[in-house]
């Protein structure tokens, strides 16, 4: 028997101006998530504030802070790691969609700015340039959110840095559901590690829309196969949470799952060198008027 790793997802609706509303009913949650065993719980993208991000200079939190010190404190006495959405307010004086990762000794272990920002969101929100991993007693995690779920580079970069767990906190509008369940699978694939994606529900009253939910945890298809894990309605998926708030958890062996990706790994016939390069036609074609494409 192998190392077992019971990770779990929260589902979570995060309201407008009810910021201590909002902690309260995360550490309800994250409890729940412990009392039933779980290693690590994932809350949502922003669980502290929604998406906001019209009013971000007003509602983002410094990291270390309030926020960050009531998840340390909830994470050691629950003795589980967590991994949490914050708008954050940076030191340089830029506005950051933050992850934040916290120990289950209660220390802030670190933090993942979401790289990818859709247009609007660029004029309110800063990007980050950097995937840290983290190891921790249950292995090693990597960090990001929602709309890095378009861009596969993600999800191999964090392959070339060898993550276990790769927790995406999530805020996504509902109407791009159908194109990030299609999606997450493949980021699964492409990263050869169980993804942890943890989604806020709910509606954004200012903007008219809801946000998706479906907060599912996955992994690589062939290793849950070679698990024989016992798929719900054929959808290879090891947890789909319903509508409304609640949690899901799932346990994984993950001395298991790393040594079959080492069997069955893509990693090695990776050809790097022949990605990105200079577009010799660059010169000689103008670039045709940017579209804007399905965005999460």
């Amino acid at each position: 028997m192998g190392r077992r790793t019971r990770i779990a997802v929260v589902q979570m609706e995060s309201k407008l101006g009810r910021e201590p509303a909002n902690l309260r009913r995360a550490e309800r949650l994250v409890r729940q998530a412990a009392a039933e065993g779980a290693h690590l719980v994932c809350l949502p993208e922003a669980f502290l504030t929604s998406g906001n991000i019209l009013e971000v200079a007003n509602v983002a939190v410094t990291i270390p802070g309030d926020a960050t010190d009531r998840l340390c404190r909830l994470a050691a006495e629950e003795g589980v790691h967590i991994v949490a959405g914050l708008l954050e307010r940076g030191d340089d004086g830029a506005y950051y969609s933050t992850s934040v990762l916290v120990d289950s000794s209660g220390a802030l272990r670190g933090t993942y700015r979401r790289v990818h920002r859709h247009e609007l969101e660029s004029r309110y929100l800063a990007g980050g340039t950097a995937y840290p991993t983290f190891d921790l007693d249950i292995g090693r995690i990597g960090l990001m959110q929602g709309y890095d779920v378009n861009f596969p580079e993600v999800s191999r970069e964090y392959l070339r840095r060898g993550v276990d767990v790769l927790v995406c906190s999530a805020l996504v509008p509902d109407m791009f559901t159908y194109v990030v369940d299609m999606r997450l699978p493949v980021r699964a694939v492409d990263g050869e590690c169980v993804l942890a994606f943890a989604s806020g529900i709910g509606n954004n009253l200012y903007a008219g829309f809801g946000y998706m939910g479906r907060s599912q945890i996955l992994a690589d298809p062939l290793f849950l196969e070679s698990e024989r894990f016992d798929f719900e309605d054929g959808d290879e998926r090891m947890l789909v949470l319903a509508e409304g708030e609640g949690t899901g958890v799932v346990e994984i062996d993950l001395d298991r799952m790393r040594r079959y990706r080492e069997k069955a790994t893509l990693r090695h016939d990776l050809k790097p060198g022949t990605y990105w390069q200079p577009d010799p036609d660059a010169a000689t074609t103008a670039p045709g008027p940017a579209t804007v494409s399905s965005q999460t």
